[in-house]
């Protein structure tokens, strides 16, 4: 029976504790799915689980809600006072301990410890947890600090999304012995000019006690002596003053060890070693400051999810390996993201030097109108102990220099934020964040845009800036970043960053979480012309190459502290990832982000990445240096046969700033070439950049005879720039959002009479004026947004590579919609230029295509070009050339027929024929 540990129940495994007191509780244990009581226990069959383990690793991925878990385990002795400890469980827990309850806990990823003296008891003990995992749809689950259980499941379904909820004893259990005096905290300031120890002190006895405190760190010795009553705690504070011992710093992870002891009675009560390191972090300005010196954030964001133990860190080895990875790529800083890790991460980032920024997981989904503070609401009360625990846990490790007390909450109701409720709730997290631990600056609310005026008593300010490689987008994070440049605080883009698709192996046993069957099946809808392989080869490109140019913005603003790139790992579906799931890098993309994570980069700020072969390009020149100042400096920009060189004598240390002007030609032949600078000191190479810069032909549709439905000022000049006769001959081009009705009536009267038009890009508003049905589906550019652009086998654009994603070739022009379907199909007759975006809001259209319409045949173009085009924009000219000439001279196109012999034999005939527009 419950309560007393009987024959029925598993052995009761013989436990001894170690020389420091402490019993391990890990593995096997009783598993009850199905009880709802701690009676059920007597009747209900168990299962088998490891501890510690989330229960949906191990199997019960559907398993919502609550489950009982069992360990029995038998001591030669009880004798003394003892505490049970549990590292993290997920999400809420009530303990008993022979049938008694001992207490609850209700926070899924930090540590809990309760008192068993007196229960615990010589002989056979029965261990009994019951665990509770809200489903996403239970209100208790919106007044939990869970992290990202459940976060966007409206976009990211679970299953088989990882971010759904989990449940289970997923860190370790620990029994311990040890005196009647406890330490219940050790914080050590790590100020090496005036270096404390705060010690917290628990009296579990029933009389009052004397202890006996002393403290050993960095060859000091201190100590004092207090009396605590009976249940009662104290504080004891050792201050060693100013020390010389070895600093903590990322390129030197000194490390030092605390030792404090209790002695009550003369008899050894308790014993801590605390692991610190000796630095300091603060706030000066607009400038966070580490050591002395300027501190410029090179971050990448991390979730904390795994391919085998799903929301749960890997092992240590694993998070070597992981942390390691990230160093390779010159990242500085890791962001925890709204999850209290594993304390083995944090210990493998104190000694391998990686920065950490870390979250608390309070984040949404939330309980909005029950915000408040500490004791207004269960939100609130719950969430101030969640600050509270994950910083007195992790306050002592040196890599820790930055904490978020939440993280984009408001983000789907920003009214909240104006709410009196949620500014008591945000000063009550701060103020939690600060009483725990003033030597780290806060950020309050990890939020999208600076918002100084909703930021209420936070340090540091933040944005989450996403979108594409995009022309239009860069420009818009160029004027959004110089025009913070008024804030009297520091500003992080603690987010930003673009997608590729991972690695998709064939799996014998796929995991339910594989992206190969919806990705796969989604590509292979698409009409791409090569492997799967390729395709996820050239996004991974994009990724990089999208990643780093919006990195290469925040570098040139002096005033950005910083950046951190969305994310390390893939979270299926959310593939923003350099590594995949399973740790896999994408090679192009880590080589991208490794160069401009260099301590000093020079940059170009180039207008395009398409240029016409021998055209002059200029471009300002600014240097990051984000290490010492520089002396005798040489610059040099090599852009094939061409080169530009400036000496410099110095660059001044920690500042990003413009140095000078890039101009030289562009080669002569056309095709991908690299625009490569390289800075040198003293003769010494330091850092090299390039660019990947796509050569057009001078674009020309010289001769070429069209005809327009209207005035059409604007498409006219552009038209006769590149050469074109308008008159009354050749095919009808319906200029961009000119297509109304009067447009409308001439193109169907042009394509009966066997004609080609050619109608460039249009409005979703507009698509009822085609000649056709046709659906146009409006592209944004937003978190999740990526849309990858392909060429078919068609060549009909020659400035565009057959075959071939494209990454900044069409960057300049960029369509604001797609084709969605024309004529009843997915695609035209001829596509040419295919958009495909993966999930979320999957979808497949056409950028540039012609189609038959009756006689006629229709040319239809969502590329943005007359805007660009009048600049003087070389991808735009070329591609509007190109789509002219498609339309008015006839191409040699390869047709194929097929055919069977009488013998059984397959043959082939082959043959040309001349068209436009096909």
């Amino acid at each position: 029976m419950t309560g007393q540990a009987s024959q029925d129940h598993a052995v009761a495994d013989r436990l001894v504790p170690d020389e420091h007191g402490r019993v391990r509780l890990d593995g096997a244990w009783e598993f009850f799915p199905t009880a709802r009581s701690l009676a059920d226990l007597e009747v209900c069959p168990p299962e088998p689980i490891w501890v510690p383990g989330l229960w949906e690793a191990q199997g019960r991925i559907e398993l919502d809600g609550e489950a009982w878990y069992r360990r029995c385990f038998s001591l030669d002795d009880a004798g003394g006072w003892w505490s049970l400890c549990f590292a993290a469980v997920m999400d809420l827990a009530e303990v008993w301990l022979n049938g008694r309850p001992i207490g609850a806990h209700d926070n899924a990823f930090t540590p809990f410890t309760l008192n068993p003296t007196g229960v615990l008891r010589a002989g056979p003990n029965e261990l009994v947890v019951r665990v509770v995992d809200p489903a996403v749809d239970d209100p208790e689950h919106l007044r939990l600090a869970h992290g990202k259980q459940g976060w966007a499941n409206h976009v990211f379904p679970s299953r088989p999304s990882l971010y759904m909820t989990y449940g289970g004893i997923w860190q370790s259990v620990t029994l311990r012995r040890h005196g009647p005096v406890i330490l219940d905290k050790v914080f050590v300031n790590a100020d090496p000019d005036d270096l404390r120890i705060d010690i917290t002190l628990a009296n579990r006895s029933d009389a009052p006690r004397r202890a006996e405190v002393a403290a050993r760190a960095v060859g000091r010795l201190g100590g004092s002596s207090l009396v605590i009553e009976p249940g009662d705690g104290a504080v004891a504070v050792v201050a060693f003053g100013e020390t010389r011992a070895l600093r903590w710093s990322p390129a030197e992870p000194q490390l030092h060890t605390a030792v404090v002891d209790v002695v009550v009675d003369g008899q050894a009560s308790d014993a801590r070693a605390v692991r610190f390191g000796l630095r300091t972090v603060s706030v000066d300005g607009t400038r966070l400051v580490l050591n002395g010196e300027p501190y410029r954030m090179k971050s990448v964001l991390v979730q904390g999810f795994t391919a085998d133990r799903l929301y749960a860190e890997g092992t240590r080895a694993e998070i070597e390996a992981e942390v390691g990875a990230a160093r390779a790529m010159g990242f500085n800083t890791l962001r925890l993201h709204i999850k209290a890790f594993d304390p083995t991460y944090l210990d493998v980032c104190d000694e391998l030097g990686m920065l950490l920024h870390c979250d608390i997981p309070i984040a949404e989904p939330i309980a909005h109108e029950e915000l408040g503070a500490d004791g207004d609401s269960l939100v609130g009360t719950r969430a101030v102990q969640a600050v509270r625990d994950q910083i007195e846990r992790d306050r002592n490790h040196p890599s820790v220099i930055l904490w978020s007390v939440m993280n984009e909450l408001g983000l789907y109701r920003p009214e909240v934020r104006s709410w009196a409720g949620y500014e008591r709730f945000a000063r009550a997290l701060v103020a939690a964040a600060r009483e725990c631990d003033p030597t780290r600056p806060v950020i309050e609310n990890d939020w999208v845009e600076p918002d100084p005026e909703h930021v209420f008593a936070g340090d540091v300010l933040t944005a989450h800036w996403y979108g594409r490689l995009h022309a239009d987008y860069l420009d818009k994070i160029e004027r959004s970043s110089a025009y913070w440049r008024r804030l009297d605080r520091p500003l992080l883009v603690t987010e930003f960053g673009d997608w590729g698709l991972p690695g998709m192996p064939e799996l014998s046993d796929p995991p339910f979480w594989d992206t190969r069957a919806i990705y796969a099946s989604g590509l292979a809808a698409t009409r791409w012309p090569a492997s799967i392989a390729r395709f996820i080869s050239e996004t991974q490109r994009y990724q990089g190459l999208s990643d780093r140019l919006q990195a290469e913005v925040f570098r040139r603003h002096d005033h950005i502290g910083g950046y951190c790139l969305t994310e390390l790992t893939d979270v299926p579906h959310e593939l923003n990832g350099l590594l995949d799931l399973h740790r896999k890098p994408k090679p192009m993309a880590v080589a991208e982000m490794a160069r401009v994570n260099q301590v000093v980069l020079p940059i170009l700020q180039l207008d395009s990445l398409v240029v016409v072969a021998g055209s002059m390009v200029r471009a300002p020149l600014y240097v990051a240096n984000d290490g010492e100042a520089l002396s005798d400096v040489e610059i040099e920009a090599r852009f094939g046969e061409s080169a530009h060189a400036m000496h410099l004598s110095g660059i001044e240390g920690y500042r990003a700033a413009p140095v000078g002007h890039v101009a030289l030609p562009a080669p002569g032949v056309p095709g991908s070439h690299d625009l490569v600078v390289r800075l040198r000191s003293g003769g010494r190479l330091v850092a090299e950049n390039r660019y990947p810069v796509h050569v057009v032909p001078a674009p020309s549709a010289e001769g070429i005879g069209v005809c327009l439905p209207g005035p059409s000022p604007a498409t006219r000049v552009v038209l006769e720039a590149l050469g074109v006769v308008i008159g009354d001959q050749g095919p009808m081009v319906v200029g961009e959002e000119e297509l109304g009705p009067e447009a409308a009536r001439q193109v169907r009267s042009c394509l009966g009479e066997g004609g080609t038009v050619v109608v460039l890009a249009q409005d979703v508003a507009r698509s009822q004026h085609y000649p056709i049905p046709l659906t146009l589906q409006p592209v944004e550019t937003v978190w999740g947004s990526s849309v990858f652009h392909f060429t078919t086998d068609s060549g009909a654009i020659a400035s565009l590579s057959r075959r071939n994603v494209l990454v900044a070739e069409d960057s300049t022009v960029q369509a604001r919609s797609v084709v969605l379907d024309i004529d009843g199909a997915p695609f035209p007759d001829t596509p040419v230029v295919i958009a495909y975006k993966p999930v979320p809001g999957a979808l497949t259209g056409t950028v540039v295509g012609s189609h038959q319409v009756g006689a006629g045949r229709l040319v239809f173009c969502q590329y943005r070009l007359c805007g660009p085009a009048a600049k003087g924009d070389a991808a735009a000219l070329a591609l509007l050339a190109d789509l002219l000439g498609w339309a008015s001279v006839p191409r040699a196109l390869l047709e194929v027929e097929e055919d069977g012999l009488a013998d059984g034999r397959r043959v082939a005939r082959y043959s040309h024929h001349w068209a436009v527009a096909r």
